[in-house]
């Protein structure tokens, strides 16, 4: 992913922002791009509210997005991988912070230098509007993530939404997670202890295996998806409550 030059992937098959990537780089624009900046893991990468100067793409690694709120809570609302954009405002200033949550090389751009380029390319501003698009979907899935599904629910839609995103191969059920059990639980609004028996009851249903080298393994991408949809009975984590946080 990120700035491959691979002729086997049709631009349809790509994430949108890796092709407006890919759109930017191909301009006979020297220096649109800095050279790779690598960031250390746990490093911030962008702060919200400072001023929005730089986009930025993500080329290796992986970036937690989160907001503080303000008795000190932290929500993350995203996470982002390989081709995907962050920093991008119709503000002048960010709308959320960024850290690497592991090491990370990013490239970054002007904010300037992206509008020059949009006045004159109906293609980037194309990819663009597909990039935006493709946010506003993800935003409202995770409206009803937060607002109707239970636990399980939650963390089923949670990993089949890394399978779509992190791989290209309908066979590879193999997730790398480089956000911790922490991070998850404060993507779903859940608790850690509540993300750790939910991962178990999974394991025990044979719908997932979680690996030593913290990936886990997609057993039954099927059942998953059933329990994503709310179409299976739903496991409790106490017979007592509903399985919320």
């Amino acid at each position: 992913m990120g700035f491959s030059n691979s002729q086997e992937s049709h631009p349809a098959d790509l994430p949108a922002a890796l092709t407006i990537a890919d759109s930017i780089r191909h301009h006979n624009l020297p220096g649109a791009f800095t050279e790779p900046v690598a960031y250390a893991k746990e490093q911030s990468i962008l702060s919200e509210g400072e001023l929005a100067t730089d986009i930025h793409i993500v080329v290796s690694g992986a970036v937690r997005l989160f907001k503080m709120m303000p008795d000190g809570r932290r929500q993350i609302i995203g996470f982002a991988f390989p081709g995907d954009m962050l920093g991008l405002s119709l503000d002048d200033r960010y709308l959320h912070s960024a850290e690497a949550i592991s090491p990370v090389i990013l490239r970054h751009m002007g904010r300037r230098q992206l509008a020059a380029l949009l006045e004159r390319d109906h293609g980037l501003r194309k990819a663009l509007l597909a990039w935006t698009m493709t946010e506003l979907q993800i935003a409202q899935d995770q409206m009803l993530l937060l607002g109707r599904k239970d636990a399980t629910e939650r963390l089923s839609s949670f990993l089949l939404t890394l399978l779509q995103r992190r791989s290209h191969s309908t066979e590879d059920r193999h997730l790398p997670l480089a956000m911790t059990r922490t991070d998850i639980a404060d993507y779903l609004g859940l608790t850690m202890e509540t993300v750790s028996r939910t991962i178990s009851l999974l394991k025990g249903r044979r719908l997932i295996r979680p690996l030593a080298d913290h990936s886990i393994e997609l057993l039954n991408v099927p059942g998953l998806q059933d329990l994503a949809a709310g179409n299976a009975i739903t496991v409790q984590l106490d017979p007592q409550r509903p399985a919320k946080a």
